[in-house]
């Protein structure tokens, strides 16, 4: 089954299996208590991901994690909204949801009709899932493809005049054989592929894979080198970086 990147928006399709990544609901709570004023964007990703539904006519929604944002704790906001957020997409379409770092206390209040996994991960079929924080259960490792969010990936453009804008993208990695024999003691043959997927929520930021994040890693690496377990024991300056309207950009070593 091979994964399909839909034009122009943060989600992909699997057959009948809608996928999207870090919500991040009640983001604007914390621009709150910055002194920023934002609406709520909730319910306009609510008819984002209906929309996507309608158009793809999927019987599955699978959400790799962040659905809240406030970490640690819950914010008003949250306890507001998510509920009715998910129970209302669960009466329309199948969802299950994988834990992300920013979804503790999650399980206190998700609606009976949406399935919360594991945060190692599950797989169906040849795909495996996850949010990406964790170290997935080894059962990935039987499966053709791996599906993670965490990274908010972006890629930051630079003009002459040295200003900057940044755009959401996809990557598709290839996993680093070595580096993961560290951590499991029996790899197949062939591993599977890693597909990291972009924030759903732009408000909620995003990380610059062609720009380091600090020092120590710039005397070191050109370009981030992630923050999730599995991107971090990828093969990333080879990785093959896309735009959401599927401009191919290239590989991520030659995007600095």
């Amino acid at each position: 089954m091979e994964p399909k990147f839909l034009t122009g928006k943060p989600a992909l399709v699997l057959g009948k299996t809608l996928v999207i990544a870090d919500l991040h609901i009640g983001v604007e709570y914390e621009y709150y208590k910055s002194g920023i004023r934002i609406p709520s964007n909730t319910e306009n990703m609510r008819k984002d991901v209906e929309n996507l539904i309608k158009l793809t006519k999927a019987k599955n929604l699978v959400i790799l994690g962040d659905v809240k944002h406030k970490v640690p704790g819950i914010s008003r906001q949250e306890l507001r909204e998510i509920p009715d957020f998910l129970y209302s997409l669960g009466t329309k379409i199948k969802v299950d949801v994988l834990p992300g770092n920013h979804d503790s206390g999650l399980k206190d209040f998700i609606p009976d009709n949406v399935f919360l996994h594991s945060s190692r991960g599950f797989g169906t079929g040849d795909c495996f899932f996850l949010h990406g924080h964790t170290w997935p259960s080894s059962e990935f490792l039987e499966k053709k493809y791996v599906f993670v969010g965490h990274e908010h990936p972006q890629i930051e453009f630079r003009d002459s005049l040295g200003y900057r804008f940044f755009e959401p993208v996809w990557i598709r990695a290839k996993l680093d054989r070595e580096k993961l024999e560290r951590k499991y003691k029996s790899l197949p043959k062939v591993l599977p592929e890693l597909i990291v997927l972009p924030r759903f929520n732009r408000l909620s930021g995003g990380i610059s894979m062609n720009s380091p994040v600090s020092d120590i890693e710039k005397a070191h690496k050109p370009y981030h080198a992630g923050i999730g377990t599995l991107v971090r024991f990828s093969k990333l300056p080879p990785a093959k970086i896309y735009l959401l309207d599927g401009t191919y950009l290239g590989e991520l070593k030659n995007l600095f």
